[in-house]
């Protein structure tokens, strides 16, 4: 392949990695974060404590992803909700190819490794903070890849910079200092193991060690201070936030969606193991780490993706040189002559399935958005809001409480999607009202619920109908809305 024909593939596959990672709006968080980043526009301050609930008012909020929140808002209301799901859509490519533009292998080989991994995190992207870490990821393993390799000392200082925006951007800031912490022992490592002197590697190792210090010093300057060193541990420390957030899970491969990462997982070990390059400790002390992270937790199988995608694309090409398929995919050979007319076939042949694949992009991801596509249910508020129907109000999910506080505030929500905020105990005492192990009544009228919108699928959804005080008012395939019979007569004056 020529080198024309070759960048015009790479600009084929990463156009292809756009319509991969190109999802619907579907965060039943993003709306709480659209009504943060309102409130902070609008007041030119960040809010320090909860007001969007009635159970926990006035109690202590970090807002961690403030500037997250303020992008999502300036979009939204300058550009609409189709333009933020392709800025974020170019994000989470942009880090795909900051991590992968160095990479020297065939095009086809190249553009497997790049695709597969867009395909394995498609269940973790979209219109959220999380997109900005996964780009700030690939951008410090970018950096602290020249670095280490190609001894690129003046960029390295970039970091510093980069850290004050993403720790304002969202709480992932952190993997940010485990990367630059993980790469300080992959240098150990590989000199180590190569039999080499550690003092002829020690300015390096200083300017990695004062980067470091200086990404530490950097994450103070944010809202919160030094308190935002504290707040992602809460995460990890909280039993049950590691237990009921699915993020927090272990990933599940009996789910359909995650066999693209099963895969990615088992050929970066095969190629690794395979190839007759031998995998430089480093980069095995970063894949291996990444792997337990991931596997420990599917919030960060993006990292691990950055990192396990470039390895496939490079260990496969080395063992195929080894290989009879060299001819066809070796990472180099004598240069193509390539006629116009063998480039126009070749451009028509990747446009085909092209444009098939943008028509079923704007009739699908880009099209006026349905309940079912965006998860939270738009026609039950709908009705909230046409009729007046105002008051406290219990959610089943909790995360439709995020669309609630965007689109309804004056239905206080019971709680939403920021359960650091709400705590473990109430979280504990929710989680025993919608599984039906207590009785729903007394926290019902502890916390004076008026309003309950529920799936109906849950348990609660039976209790209320059975209720004499309770009165079913809507219902679709969605959700349910009950009302309480005694805050109706007096409000409204329905019978």
């Amino acid at each position: 392949m020529n080198t024309t024909l070759r960048r015009t593939f790479e600009v084929y596959v990463f156009v292809f990695a756009f319509l991969f990672a190109s999802r619907p709006l579907s965060d039943g968080d993003f709306w709480w974060h659209l009504k943060t980043g309102e409130y902070i526009v609008k007041n030119l301050s960040i809010p320090r404590v909860d007001f969007y609930s009635f159970t926990v008012p006035g109690k202590h909020w970090v807002a961690h992803e403030w500037l997250s929140e303020v992008i999502f808002y300036l979009i939204y209301t300058r550009a609409g909700f189709n333009t933020l799901i392709f800025i974020f859509t170019v994000l989470t490519v942009l880090a795909f190819w900051v991590v992968f533009r160095k990479v020297e292998a065939h095009p086809f080989v190249k553009a497997f490794a790049v695709l597969l991994s867009v395909w394995s995190i498609l269940p973790t992207i979209g219109v959220r903070p999380r997109t900005f870490t996964l780009l700030f990821a690939g951008i410090y393993l970018a950096l602290l890849h020249g670095f280490v390799r190609e001894r690129q000392t003046r960029a390295i200082w970039w970091l510093v910079p980069l850290m004050i925006v993403w720790v304002n951007l969202h709480a992932g800031y952190l993997i940010g200092l485990v990367l630059i912490g993980v790469v300080i022992v992959g240098v150990v490592l590989d000199a180590w193991f190569a039999g080499e002197k550690l003092a002829s590697h020690w300015p390096q190792l200083k300017t990695l060690a004062l980067v470091f210090v200086a990404c530490l010093l950097a994450v103070n300057l944010n809202p919160q201070g030094p308190r935002i060193f504290v707040f992602p541990f809460e995460f990890f420390m909280s039993p049950v936030q590691q237990d009921q957030i699915v993020d927090w899970l272990s990933p599940d491969f009996h789910q359909k969606e995650l066999l693209p990462l099963l895969l990615l997982i088992l050929l970066t070990i095969a190629a690794l193991a395979l190839s007759p390059k031998r995998v430089k400790p480093s980069e095995l002390l970063l894949f291996l780490s990444t792997l337990y992270a991931t596997l420990k937790s599917g919030r960060h199988m993006a990292i691990f993706v950055l990192i396990a995608g470039p390895l496939l694309a490079d260990y496969l090409q080395h063992w195929l040189d080894t290989t009879q398929f060299v001819r066809l995919f070796g990472r180099s050979g004598p240069p193509v002559k390539s006629s116009g007319r063998r480039q126009l076939i070749f451009n028509i042949i990747l446009l085909v399935p092209l444009i098939a694949c943008f028509i079923k992009l704007k009739s699908v991801i880009y099209s006026p958005p349905t309940q079912e596509r965006v998860g939270v249910p738009l026609n039950a508020v709908s009705y909230l809001k046409a009729n007046g129907i105002t008051g406290n109000t219990f959610t089943d999910p909790n995360i439709w409480g995020g669309y609630l506080i965007w689109e309804t505030p004056s239905n206080p929500v019971f709680i939403d999607g920021r359960i650091d905020m709400y705590g473990d105990e109430f979280m504990r005492e929710y989680l025993r009202i919608i599984h039906g192990i207590t009785r729903w009544q007394e926290p019902f009228d502890k916390y004076g619920v008026q309003v309950a919108i529920v799936s109906p699928t849950v348990v609660l959804r039976l209790q209320l109908e059975q209720s004499p005080q309770w009165q079913q008012v809507y219902r679709d395939d969605m959700a349910v809305v009950f009302v309480r019979k005694q805050f109706v007569a007096r409000n409204f004056g329905w019978e």
